[in-house]
């Protein structure tokens, strides 16, 4: 239930914030499963919600090519790419696809950027709607 989940965010959120010094404002559901009490408890924590629109599917092991094809051809304007720190070849797939990124006009800023914060909503599938 939302309560619950809201209990284990306020115990993640407590740690994050006790070893970065920073102030958490966004959640990722692990996995990317969530419902209505997961919404409601990363809400209930002035959470914002989010989710991935390029998933990299570095966690399958493909090789660092694989890796790189797939980003780069899905990577558009806002995209959000998932990668994982365990990735068998992750780190290896990074520089290029940065590299390649970069030299097709992409930027990088930081998720939080990405979302409006005035007049806007994040719907249940994660997409940002105008308010009104």
């Amino acid at each position: 239930d939302a309560k619950s989940i809201k209990n284990q965010l306020e115990s993640s959120v407590s740690a994050i914030e006790t070893i970065t010094n920073q102030k958490v404002t966004l959640f990722r559901p692990p996995y990317g499963d969530y419902n209505n009490a997961v919404i409601d408890g990363a809400n209930a924590l002035s959470l914002s919600t989010i989710q991935w629109t390029v998933d990299s599917l570095d966690w399958k092991n493909l090789t660092e090519s694989e890796i790189s094809n797939r980003v780069i051809s899905k990577t558009k304007s806002g995209s959000i790419i998932l990668c994982h720190n365990n990735g068998l070849n992750t780190y290896k797939a990074l520089p290029y696809i940065l590299s390649t990124l970069k030299e097709k006009g992409f930027e990088f800023v930081k998720i939080s950027d990405l979302i409006y914060k005035d007049n806007f909503t994040i719907d249940s599938f994660g997409i940002q709607r105008a308010k009104g």
